[in-house]
């Protein structure tokens, strides 16, 4: 009989010990989140608050359906917890965000690797706690939190890797591989997140 798919896929943890006592109290401030898609059991990422295991909570779940996210492939990629720049927390403190490929396009499945896709084309960048999309780039249309991109013809269902090449904890280059057998390099330039109009974040 034909497998049959669940939760296959890996899972990502964001901790937060305000005190640095090893020990996380909920009731501190302390969190712990944890993040994951499906791979081939599905295309939707969702986030838990497992800060207190006995009471685990779901923050949020995302899907193509989700707005924003229509380019959204089946969810491989393994949300990369990260920094970026000119996102902060309202104390000034960066605020967590995921990167992650926009997914594999099972089209790859029986055609050759030349054959173009038609979703998981692309990266995002969401908030960690509310899943709410900061940024992208995607051949879908072009807006304030989305690059387009009609270069990117290939699904990107890998992890994502990010550099941080000043030391200042935020991530300002990511490197990321398709299933077209390119590799590319996404360059966050500057101190703030990019508004309409503006292309300080660039794709090479």
């Amino acid at each position: 009989s034909e497998k049959i798919y669940g939760v296959d896929g890996s899972a990502s943890i964001y901790t937060l010990d305000k005190s640095n006592d090893g020990t996380i109290d909920p009731s501190a401030g302390d969190k712990v989140w944890v993040f994951f898609g499906l791979r081939r059991g599905g295309s939707s990422y969702y986030g838990l608050d497992i800060s207190d295991p006995d009471n685990p909570k779901l923050l949020w779940s995302i899907n193509p359906s989700t707005t924003g996210f229509a380019e959204l492939g089946q969810t491989w990629s393994p949300p990369v917890v990260s920094a970026v720049p000119g996102y902060n927390q309202a104390d000034g403190s960066a605020r967590p965000v995921l990167i992650f490929g926009a997914g594999y396009d099972p089209n790859k499945d029986d055609h050759g690797l030349a054959t173009p896709d038609v979703n998981g084309r692309g990266i995002f960048i969401v908030d960690a706690e509310t899943g709410s999309l900061i940024w992208g780039v995607t051949p879908s249309k072009n807006e304030s939190t989305n690059i387009l991109s009609g270069a990117i013809q290939h699904s990107v269902p890998g992890r994502v890797t990010v550099l941080d090449s000043d030391g200042d904890s935020r991530t300002d280059r990511i490197y990321f591989g398709d299933t077209g057998g390119n590799v590319w390099r996404i360059d966050l330039a500057g101190v703030t997140l990019p508004k309409i109009g503006e292309d300080s974040w660039q794709l090479t």
